[in-house]
């Protein structure tokens, strides 16, 4: 009944935040599982006038939930607007994330396969289903690399023929007990049926900042620069969240 509630709650007040699609609010998430951990996390991405495109801000919540020391399972709300208009929903989401492999045992390498549903409320857009592998290596007691693939399928109104194939990629170095700093990069391939140009993907890299505030709350700072003709010019992001 608890979770439930907090399901609810963590639905609810991502309709009144909001968040908008054009950029990233994804993360480079980690593969380490906790039993009974409970989070609640608020992204945040804005896009600057470039190009021609509008400034545009996108919002998202989400809710996470460590059934055992394996299993996760997460929801979410994505919200955006562009160019002074309203906020809209854009998305909702779900997702099971199982780790298979412990760093404990396995000389600093956390894995773990995430399944995930993406049904988009705004027409004429697909939803989409996918599934990813999560990777974290501990380089030496202060490197640690991240890595994600996913590979997914649209399906409905428009969607795109083939498989949709994704990466990112974190390198992160920590500078202080509670403060790491580094580079992420997104990578976005198009589908199998239509890889095109480099310039028709989508690639973007920046920094990172990230760390705790207490015990209980984390941060995460970060920008991510476009380095093909697809992405925006700069996404800037800010993620807070709350473990309990």
């Amino acid at each position: 009944m608890r979770f439930k509630n907090i399901v609810g709650a963590a639905l609810a007040s991502a309709v009144l935040f909001g968040t908008a699609a054009a950029q990233s609010v994804s993360g480079v998430s980690g593969s380490d599982v906790k039993a009974g951990e409970d989070v609640v996390e608020y992204r945040f991405a804005f896009s600057p006038d470039n190009d021609g495109r509008e400034e545009s801000f996108t919002h998202r919540l989400h809710y996470q939930h460590g059934f055992d020391d394996s299993l996760r399972g997460r929801v979410l709300v994505l919200m955006g607007n562009k160019g002074g208009e309203a906020l809209e929903v854009q998305a909702v989401s779900a997702e099971a994330l199982y780790q298979f492999l412990e760093s404990e045992k396995t000389n600093g390498w956390d894995s773990a396969i995430r399944l995930d549903g993406i049904l988009s409320t705004i027409d004429g857009k697909p939803d989409r289903v996918r599934i990813g592998w999560h990777n974290a290596f501990e380089l030496s007691k202060a490197l640690e690399l991240r890595s994600v693939l996913l590979l997914g399928k649209e399906l409905g109104d428009n969607h795109r023929g083939g498989l949709s194939i994704e990466t990112r990629e974190e390198l992160t170095l920590k500078i202080h007990p509670k403060y790491r700093v580094g580079v992420q990069a997104f990578n976005n391939f198009n589908t199998t049926a239509h890889i095109g140009s480099f310039d028709e993907q989508r690639h973007q890299v920046g920094p990172i900042v990230k760390g705790k505030l207490t015990d209980q709350v984390k941060f995460e700072l970060s920008a991510l620069f476009g380095i093909s003709d697809d992405p925006t010019d700069v996404d800037f992001r800010f993620f807070l969240s709350y473990g309990f």
